[in-house]
Order: structure tokens, then C-alpha cells, then sequence
């Protein structure tokens, strides 16, 4: 009886991960696959699968532009944001996690909590005093501000990631390195960032995705239409009194093609990085 129990049991979880992982991915599924369907198609929702397949959608969203409205130039603003938010974060990120991961001092372990602590309180709150001090810095509707508040979001846990990759290099390495006479800063950059490159690319892809896909900072802190990011760039194929559904589809899988190809090769280095502090003392 206990093992038709347990296989039961079995069955019934493995049946509620399917239809979370459904209930998931089915509506990014729907986008994709509506993305390819001419208008009437969408707006009738015939079918789940286009009758007429087109790349029409995406054609007049690339090509087809106003004074206010330029798709290719919002993809290459959120490019630049995203790619220095990455560097920023990368370097930010793996000084802190190396100080963290060799160095012991007094309140340590308090510090290293409060990293991720910081991530309970809704980021929105920040929003009244950083638009005081970039207004006073004259930073507003500059990439520059954007790019300071996605590293300063990204940083902590991506800290906390690079901690758990710099522990796993064995100190000995380090000791070698010192006898054959190379500095501290060489050590850093040859011979640890080299071993600590699956925790570099995690975090490269999780301050990407963030800059990539943030759209309330980019709403408030960007004035300038051309200036727009890829999301911000969305809400102009939306209207009171009509919606451009076609185009609006197109360009959500422009968002999130980049975001799947970057987060599935390294998710499990999150879980790595974020469980690290739970299961070491």
C-alpha cells in the first residue's frame, strides 16, 4: 500500500509541475505563435495556430517609423543601457564578492544578509529621492541615470552570487600565484575571475535581463521620445481608442526572446548563487 502511495503521490506532483509549467509558458507560447498572424486573425482569435502565417507584424514594426516612433532605435537604446548596466554591475559586483568571499571581519555574515535584505523593500520607494538627486546632478532623460539605478538594484545579489564562486576556489590557488610573485591585482583578474567565469556570465546575464525588461524607471527618468527603451516602446502601439495588436505582439517577442536566451543556460547558477549563504555557516 505504501508504494501505490508514493507512486500516486508521485503522479500527482509531477501532474501539478505540468500544469504550473503550462500555465507559465502558455501565455508567452500565445504571443509568439499570434506574432505571425495577420490582423483580422488576432482580432478574430480563430484559431490558436495561424491560418495565414506573416511576418508583416514584425516588418512594419522595424521598418515603418514616425518622427516619434523608431523600433530599431529603442532596441539599440535599451542595448546600450542594458550592456553598461551589465559592465557596471560585473565590476561592482566582483570586487565586493572577492572582499566578501577572503576576507574576514566583524559583522560579516550581517552585512552579507543585508545584501539581500535590501530586495524586501518595493524599489519604488527609491523613485521620489533618486529623481530629487539626478534632478540636481542634471542627469534626467540621460542613460546615465538609468544605468546607475539598474547596477544599483543588480549589485547586491549579484554580490551574493559571486561570493559562492570565489568560495569554491580553493585559497592554495591564490598562494601559489603569491610565491611565483604576482600582485594582488593580478591574481584577481588572471587567476580568479578566470575560474569564477560561470558566476561572471550569470551575473552579466541577470543585470542584462533587468536593464532589458524595466520599464517604471525608464517611464519617469526619460523625457525624450527617441530616447525610449525597448518596453517603453511598446506603450506607443497602445491607445485609448485603439491598439495596434499586431506590431504590439511583434515587438513583445522582441523582449522576450532575449530575455529566454539569456536566463535558461545559466538559471541554475541563481539558485546556486542565492541558496549558497543558507547551507555553509
Amino acid at each position: 500500500m505504501k508504494g501505490k502511495s508514493s507512486k500516486l503521490g508521485h503522479i500527482i506532483r509531477n501532474i501539478v509541475v505540468v500544469i504550473i509549467l503550462l500555465s507559465a509558458t502558455g501565455l508567452f507560447v500565445y504571443i509568439f505563435v499570434s506574432a505571425f498572424k495577420p490582423i483580422d486573425e488576432v482580432m478574430t482569435r480563430a484559431r490558436f495556430l495561424p491560418l495565414n502565417p506573416t511576418f508583416d507584424n514584425f516588418y512594419r514594426i522595424l521598418f515603418i517609423n514616425t518622427p516619434s516612433r523608431n523600433f530599431l532605435r529603442f532596441i539599440s537604446n535599451s542595448l546600450f543601457i542594458s550592456l553598461f548596466t551589465a559592465l557596471v554591475t560585473v565590476i561592482i559586483s566582483a570586487l565586493a564578492g572577492y572582499g566578501f568571499s577572503r576576507h574576514k571581519y566583524v559583522g560579516k555574515n550581517t552585512v552579507m544578509k543585508l545584501l539581500l535584505f535590501v530586495y524586501v523593500f518595493p524599489t519604488i520607494i527609491l523613485l521620489v529621492p533618486m529623481f530629487r538627486i539626478f534632478s540636481d546632478i542634471g542627469i534626467i532623460d540621460n542613460y546615465v541615470s538609468l544605468i546607475i539605478i539598474y547596477a544599483a538594484l543588480t549589485a547586491p545579489f549579484c554580490t551574493w552570487i559571486l561570493i559562492s564562486f570565489f568560495d569554491s576556489v580553493p585559497p592554495s590557488i591564490e598562494e601559489a600565484a603569491k610565491i611565483d610573485g604576482a600582485s594582488s591585482w593580478v591574481i584577481f583578474t588572471r587567476v580568479l575571475l578566470p575560474l569564477t567565469t560561470p558566476g561572471i556570465i550569470t551575473v552579466i546575464a541577470f543585470s542584462f535581463i533587468t536593464a532589458w525588461g524595466e520599464s517604471t524607471f525608464a517611464g519617469i527618468f526619460i523625457r525624450t521620445s527617441m530616447k525610449n527603451t525597448v518596453t517603453l516602446g511598446l506603450v506607443d502601439f497602445t491607445a485609448d481608442q485603439y491598439i495596434e495588436w499586431g506590431q504590439l505582439l511583434a515587438g513583445s517577442v522582441f523582449v522576450i526572446v532575449p530575455v529566454l536566451l539569456l536566463f535558461l543556460p545559466v538559471s541554475g547558477n541563481f539558485v546556486k548563487g542565492f541558496l549558497s549563504g543558507a547551507v555553509k555557516e
